[in-house]
């Protein structure tokens, strides 16, 4: 099961977006990638499409990061 990397950085960016980290990860872990893309500073990017357990659809912005102890964890850079 994948597991994220919460900082509140990116909780304010989805708070305005009035969604929860706990939709934004239900909507991850449910619905699937639609594009990547690479940014040239912070490299391959992902976005997906799924819904929150309410049923609203959401696109999610994220990518790969590792965290402090070294393992690989989705870094969620904006819901919406």
């Amino acid at each position: 099961m994948i597991e994220f990397i919460w900082i509140d950085w990116n909780r304010s960016k989805i708070a305005r977006h009035n969604l929860s980290e706990t939709e934004v990860e239900h909507a991850l872990r449910t619905g699937k990638v639609d594009l990547t893309g690479h940014h040239p500073v912070n490299g391959e990017y992902f976005e997906s499409l799924g819904q929150c357990p309410n049923g609203r659809p959401i696109r999610i912005i994220w990518r790969y990061d590792v965290d402090w102890d070294g393992e690989q964890k989705a870094f969620v850079i904006t819901a919406y």
